[in-house]
């Protein structure tokens, strides 16, 4: 593994990942964290420095998992986004399906456009890094 390029890599996808996080939770999905919260006060937390903290740890797994294992399924922008869309869905969207059934306040919509959401960004997120290692 060259590490410059996986250093590269890695920070891309972080920023992709922080950018359309920021759009998607903190600007379109805006109105449904506030309906929640209206209903719900004091359940959630906003926790800025950690959300991206968070980000950068899954961008250098993300990352680390594609360099590995990109060709294995096709290799190219085409095996990081495959993926990268595995571990949407064996993360986020499965851990969705545990949160839907575990509270009330989430709804089926809202499932349905987060699932979407995180599929599309993670597959993005895949070609990213695949795109800037070139050695996949």
């Amino acid at each position: 593994m060259n590490a410059g390029r996986f250093v590269g890599a890695s920070v891309a996808v972080f920023v992709v990942r922080a950018v359309l996080n920021a759009g998607f939770y903190g600007y379109l999905m805006h109105g449904e964290y506030e309906r929640m919260t209206a209903a719900h006060p004091g359940v959630f937390r906003e926790v800025v420095p950690a959300y991206l903290v968070i980000d950068l740890l899954v961008a250098l797994l993300i990352t680390w998992l594609i360099v590995k294992v990109g060709s294995a399924f096709g290799g190219g922008i085409k095996g990081g986004a495959t993926v990268a869309v595995l571990v949407a869905i064996l993360g986020p969207v499965i851990y969705g399906l545990y949160y839907y059934f575990s509270v009330t306040f989430y709804s089926v919509s809202f499932f349905c456009t987060e699932s979407v959401y995180q599929i599309v960004t993670h597959a993005i997120q895949g070609a990213v890094a695949a795109a800037i290692y070139k050695n996949v």
